[in-house]
């Protein structure tokens, strides 16, 4: 996160995240996203609080690299202050108290792969394939919700449907007959 961005509306949408799930699964933000002298402006901005020490209790993530998730398959990328790597999303999920991972992603690779939609759900299928359930909120400040369960997920839609958010604003993946992840365990 850079300092002349902080205050835009994307913070007003990491509020809203903030607000919504505080009953479910309170969020934390990933700190090595926002530089140290930036942390309490963030927090007091937005009212979420950096994550410094694992909660007691199930927690949300919030990262908010500069750009976003880095396309499955792209090599010699590397993750910083700018990207995740969706087998970092997996890390975090991996820990049993993380309910949701939300992750801010305008990353959109130009070299011909594809549509933002095409791109939105090779990350998806790249999170699936490790067993994790998610989902895009798509707008201005799109972000990647990724989860451990099927049920989860359903209970996330729920929150943010029951918001008022429109059901054309969440994208996933079609479901497919045949298709079982099992969660990771």
């Amino acid at each position: 996160m850079k300092r002349e961005y902080l205050g835009d509306s994307y913070d007003a949408v990491k509020r809203l995240w903030r607000d919504l799930l505080q009953e479910w699964a309170p969020v934390h933000a990933e700190s090595r996203f926002i530089p140290n002298e930036m942390q309490k402006d963030f927090t007091h901005l937005t009212g979420i609080p950096i994550l410094t020490v694992t909660p007691q209790s199930a927690f949300s993530i919030l990262n908010d690299p500069d750009t976003g998730i880095r396309l499955p398959g792209e090599k010699n990328q590397s993750e910083g202050r700018t990207h995740i790597s969706v087998a970092s999303i997996a890390t975090q999920l991996r820990n049993d108290r993380v309910k949701c991972v939300i992750t801010f992603d305008q990353s959109h690779h130009r070299q011909n792969r594809g549509s933002h939609k095409q791109q939105r759900c090779a990350k998806m299928e790249a999170l699936g394939s490790l067993g994790f359930r998610c989902m895009y909120y798509v707008s201005h400040a799109p972000f990647c919700f990724a989860l451990r369960t099927e049920v989860e997920l359903t209970e996330l839609k729920g929150i943010l449907r029951g918001a008022g958010i429109p059901a054309t604003r969440l994208e996933e993946l079609e479901k497919k007959a045949e298709q079982s992840h099992a969660p990771y365990r």
